[in-house]
């Protein structure tokens, strides 16, 4: 995976000067081995990344907390937190970042090296090592010592790249990236720009060719000085290869995906890398779901075995009845024969019967309708006949023992899958400013009205009495067991407004949890709703009374959940509001999976409906967790 340059760094330095300068550092993660998080509060609470010998910028993307703290974040925490951000500044145009934070008691600094393995230092104000992150070439107490200052593309003229070019034989592209400060990318950047070969060897370069390379280095680099940013990936046969904050004609003709900011992009890119990485890791599965598909594989041949053989020995119990008159015939003729007739005889005689396939001194096995029927001589028809159907009887048995160990192994499989499922999507998730209505069960309609109601009897009665206003509609079911909707400025809107709020009351009913498909709704004016009991009666937490007269719609149940890619978030309720601002979703009808088995499967659906470069954000978004908060109370199903 690709580490940032120092073009990247000193792009992402110069919006974290704007964005994080300033901030309060709230909280300090680590996720071992190499990478810390910065919980901040700058203008909004923001996550900051770094991770050692890789990358440094802001996410949408925070992990879950770790359960239990390194000693380095404890460490960490206890110099910064509760400290605000006094600068970042990237050291000498090196792939270095020193970020000073200040507290009342002290001043520190957090070092981040982005080159090669990388290392993550916490310094004094003096640059007095307090402790590393790694320790090999690194130890608390030292004086922290910043890589050697060298020649970088702002400091290149026509006289220092001439004395360069003639003291090197080496390919030009090579010395432009080691001895000018370039790297590769540039290098080659300069070289396709110039028009000149980049094999060509650096002392046979004309003046003017150098002073070319000089103008063109200068070029490229303009952008970076002014700040003229234009961040992008670079994305080839739906992969991205690339993330860069200036345009690039090495990658001319490449498909390009451009962002706001540098860091978005630099979050998108990594992310995304991230994700799919960790999609590899859950396409690979544990040894644990292994061994139960080998031992659910296992069971499906044995139970095909034994419902053969249970067919197989009834079926012959009843070919036995319905061939009696034969059947009895050769059993006497066969225990005649054995009295009489010496055993090798009888054997010899009875391969001219063609239904006769074997003869031992005991029994005969006879064919009926493709069937191998053994016939006990000493025992009687009737005898024979039920030692086939307890054949029978017993391979039911064993199934039915086997039917149950499959469940069982059905279980265990999803229960690892489901585990697994949500490890995965716990790993990245999208954090963002959640609007006021989001703790209440909500939607907006398809003419962009919002809808509240609640989720239990305490937010049905703060929904009423702290937030229905003059201007709205109170919607319930004309049974028990709903939420209290209301449909904000509910008096101006339009009839279809009117029923998909409707819709979003019954959908959230016990209408949904008793298997019902329609449901009457009513709605009232905000002055019909009455909050204290009548004289000599009782109300209950959450509960109401309505005066005059009801306006009733009888709606159908049917509930849409998708992802919201623009808002970053989920969404449910009528299917008709859903499809109009999501990008991705599901129809789901009263069914027979629960909620927590429902959402997972609904979470991998959305997943799979995204385009490729979308899936790791719908991913991020369309959590189990947040899928469950929309989904209908009682059992569901996904409509096909």
């Amino acid at each position: 995976m690709k580490s940032m340059s120092a073009v990247d760094i000193k792009a992402c330095v110069r919006e974290l000067e704007d964005e994080i300068v300033g901030g309060k550092v709230e909280k300090v993660y680590h996720y071992p081995p190499d990478e810390i998080r910065i919980k901040l509060y700058a203008n909004g609470r923001k996550d900051l990344i770094v991770e050692a010998g890789r990358r440094i910028h802001l996410t949408k993307f925070p992990k879950e907390s770790p359960r239990f703290p390194s000693s380095f974040a404890m460490l960490l925490r206890k110099h910064l937190e509760g400290g605000r951000i006094e600068s970042v500044e990237q050291h000498d145009f090196d792939r270095v970042v020193k970020i000073k934070i200040e507290r009342k008691d002290s001043k520190k600094y957090l070092i981040a090296e982005l080159f090669s393995k990388g290392n993550i230092i916490l310094t004094d104000e003096n640059f007095r090592v307090i402790m590393p992150l790694k320790h090999e070439y690194v130890k608390p107490g030292e004086k922290y010592s910043f890589p050697e200052p060298r020649l970088t593309p702002f400091d290149l003229n026509e006289q220092i790249l001439a004395e360069i070019c003639k003291s090197e034989s080496r390919e030009i592209v090579k010395v432009l990236a080691t001895k000018c400060g370039l790297g590769g990318l540039f290098a080659e950047e300069t070289c396709l720009r110039a028009g000149i070969d980049k094999k060509k060897k650096s002392n046979e370069l004309s003046d003017d060719e150098i002073k070319l390379i000089v103008k063109t280095i200068k070029d490229i680099f303009e952008p970076v000085v002014r700040g003229d940013f234009k961040p992008h990936i670079v994305v080839k046969d739906g992969e991205y290869i690339d993330v860069l904050p200036i345009e690039l004609k090495i990658y001319e003709g490449y498909e390009k995906r451009r962002f706001e900011s540098f860091n978005e992009a630099l979050d998108e890119f990594y992310s995304k890398l991230i994700i799919e990485s960790a999609e590899k890791a859950e396409r690979e599965e544990s040894e644990e779901l292994r061994k139960l598909k080998r031992r659910l594989e296992i069971q499906f041949q044995t139970k095909e075995k034994l419902e053969k053989e249970m067919e197989k020995y009834r079926r012959i119990g009843d070919l036995i009845y319905e061939n009696y008159a034969l059947v009895d015939k050769i059993i006497k003729a066969f225990r005649q024969a054995m009295e009489k007739l010496p055993f090798e005889e009888v054997k010899k005689k009875a391969k001219q019967i063609k239904i006769v396939r074997d003869v031992k001194p005991e029994s005969v096995t006879i064919e009926l309708e493709g069937y191998a029927v053994e016939l006990n001589l000493s025992k009687n028809i009737h005898e024979i006949a039920d030692e086939y159907y307890e054949r029978s009887k017993r391979a039911k048995e064993k199934l039915e023992g086997l039917l149950k160990a499959i469940e069982k192994t059905k279980e265990e499989m999803k229960k690892v899958e489901e585990l697994e499922a949500k490890k995965f999507v716990a790993s990245v998730r999208i954090v963002r400013r959640r609007e006021w209505f989001e703790r209440f069960r909500w939607f907006i309609t398809s003419d962009g009205f919002l809808a509240i109601g609640g989720r239990n009897a305490q937010m049905n009665e703060e929904i009423v009495s702290k937030y229905m206003e003059d201007k709205d509609l109170f919607f319930h079911t004309q049974t028990p067991g709903a939420p209290a909707v209301i449909l904000k400025r509910g008096q101006e809107a339009p009839e279809t407004s009117l029923l998909e709020t409707a819709q979003f009351a019954a959908i959230y009913s016990s209408l949904w949890k008793e298997g019902k498909y329609s449901g009457e709704v009513y709605y009232v004016l905000p002055e019909q709703v009455k909050k204290s009991a009548k004289a000599g009666e009782y109300l209950p937490k959450g509960s109401f009374y309505i005066v005059g007269r009801r306006n009733y719609i009888t709606v159908e149940l049917s509930c849409g959940i998708g992802v919201d890619l623009k808002n970053l978030r989920v969404m449910g309720g009528p299917i008709s509001a859903v499809r109009k601002y999501c990008d991705y979703y599901v129809e789901i009808e009263i069914g027979d999976k629960s909620p927590n088995e429902l959402s997972v499967e609904i979470a991998s659906k959305l997943a799979k409906m995204a385009k490729d470069e979308e899936k790791h954000l719908v991913r991020s978004i369309a959590t189990p967790d947040e899928i469950m908060k929309f989904l209908p109370p009682g059992r569901s199903r996904i409509k096909e």
